[in-house]
């Protein structure tokens, strides 16, 4: 007889075990071995419901050093159907406790598969205390099998009506614990499903970001544990903890979430006139057309037909080159201003520009497709991520996520956006995500406008970055060192 004082106290250091945060397998094992220990069994089975069915989870077998699930080996047995006429199918079923003090002896249930392992395993079952793991909402989530029950000697002996009470006020714990630990899970997988889906929505939304955002949530992923592996190993930097981990990982998969505030046709500017050059062309060629008019009408002469037309055609073509390439010098810039000022009368007397200002702004543009207008728009996406974040509820676990994710873009010299934050304003979390948010800018393939850059190119524009006091020194050389080791993704 285990003395009450004892009992109260054991159970009370369960109640506390299962509070605490831990893997869902260790948990589980947890479970059957505190109930074993207290009752002072040589077996048990865990089976925890999954489709309808009781799945097993694990089987131990003390005296023969068996165990099957949780850290040991896969339980490989099918689920035991809920009508089936098995005692576990019959507790779950029924929601009550079964206490059977010779399994051999009983006939109300089908004890085919405890006498088979008997078989094959020179065993013997004799007693067995079966309970339901009944939750806060009333319902079975599983079933918790015990197996021969032993004296001081070893003996075995039936369950007593006390051990019965003491297990099932465990398995009442477990149960609780458990639920909890799945709603969590659930909760997680909902939060990671939906931040997947906003992932989808940002990347489908334009082929020039396909896969930016899962370049970068990935590369900050592989980063983090990358940092943790160097640092077990003996290297000297920097470390993420779990949550630092977690609050990155989702920060970096809603970086860009504000993208779906910006319109769609600066997200897909791949060159500098977009839409405008289809206009432009129409107009060159009626110009062409009228230009053969004066000639034929006798307005022009032969010289200042042929003259007027290849310098069209001149003008026409560097246009259409300057409107693609990268970068423009600051010759083709003043050539784009000159060929601003070139007026076309026509045959009837109207003057008409070869060029408009308008159009001369966006070719004017030195580096990249955008307008420092269009630039501003584009990078008001990171305030427009903060402000769509700031309605998610994210609790403690994630409490850095929108302040982390809407500051991708500030630099430690105070030159980024959108708030010109600087140094100790920047923790690590956001000094990785905008170094691994650049990276793959230079690196990736989708961007029209650019040729993608190798890591070792990119890296060598990462270290001049921070010679301009940009981002963090020491990251950029872990981060050189990681991309050394780790393949770009595709």
């Amino acid at each position: 007889m285990i003395l009450e004082k004892n009992v109260t106290a054991r159970i009370l250091e369960i109640a506390r075990d299962l509070t605490q945060p831990t893997e869902y397998a260790m948990l589980l094992q947890k479970i059957i071995n505190d109930a074993m220990d207290i009752t002072n069994c040589d077996g048990g089975t865990l089976y925890i419901m999954q489709n309808g069915a009781l799945a097993f989870m694990i089987m131990i077998t003390r005296s023969k050093n068996f165990l099957r699930g949780g850290d040991g080996k896969p339980v490989d047995l099918p689920p035991v159907e809920l009508d089936s006429t098995s005692v576990s199918a019959y507790v779950a079923r029924e929601r009550v406790t079964k206490n059977i003090a010779d399994v051999y002896n009983d006939v109300e249930f089908n004890w085919e598969g405890p006498k088979k392992y008997d078989a094959l395993n020179g065993y013997h079952t004799q007693s067995e205390l079966v309970v339901p793991l009944i939750n806060h909402e009333q319902k079975v989530i599983g079933v918790l099998q015990l197996i021969n029950a032993q004296d001081a000697s070893g003996n075995v002996l039936a369950f007593t009506d006390e051990e019965q009470r003491i297990v099932e006020a465990i398995s009442s714990l477990a149960a609780v614990s458990l639920s909890n630990r799945n709603m969590i899970q659930q909760l997680q997988e909902l939060l990671d499903s939906i931040a997947l889906s906003f992932t989808d929505a940002i990347e489908t939304r334009t082929q020039f970001n396909a896969n930016h955002t899962r370049h970068v949530t990935e590369y900050c992923r592989g980063f983090a544990e990358f940092l943790t592996e160097r640092a077990m190993n003996g290297g000297d930097n920097i470390t993420l903890n779990d949550n630092q981990k977690a609050q990155l990982t989702m920060a970096a998969s809603l970086h860009d979430l504000g993208k779906l505030s910006v319109p769609l046709d600066l997200l897909n500017k791949s060159d500098r006139l977009s839409y405008r050059l289809k206009g432009m062309q129409t107009r060159w060629k009626w110009l062409l057309t009228d230009l053969k008019v004066k000639y034929h009408s006798g307005m022009i002469t032969e010289e200042e037909y042929e003259a007027d037309k290849e310098m069209f055609k001149e003008n026409i073509e560097f246009v259409e080159i300057a409107n693609k390439v990268p970068f423009l010098p600051d010759e083709d810039i003043r050539r784009i201003q000159e060929i601003n000022d070139i007026e076309y009368e026509t045959s009837d007397g109207e003057v008409i520009d070869f060029i408009t200002d308008e159009e001369t702004h966006e070719l004017s543009i030195q580096r990249g497709t955008l307008t420092p207008e269009e630039r501003k728009e584009i990078e008001m996406h990171a305030v427009y991520t903060s402000k769509i974040l700031e309605k998610i509820q994210f609790g403690d676990k994630y409490d850095r996520v929108r302040f982390i994710a809407g500051a991708h873009h500030e630099f430690l010299n105070g030159t980024g956006y959108p708030n010109g934050l600087k140094g100790s304003q920047l923790p690590v979390e956001v000094r990785i995500l905008t170094i691994m948010d650049i990276f793959d800018s230079l690196t990736v393939a989708d961007r029209p406008y650019k040729k993608p850059n190798d890591k070792e190119s990119a890296c060598r524009i990462l270290r001049e970055m921070v010679g301009e006091g940009k981002l963090d020194a020491e990251l950029v050389e872990l981060v050189a060192e990681y991309f050394e080791r780790t393949e770009l993704i595709k």
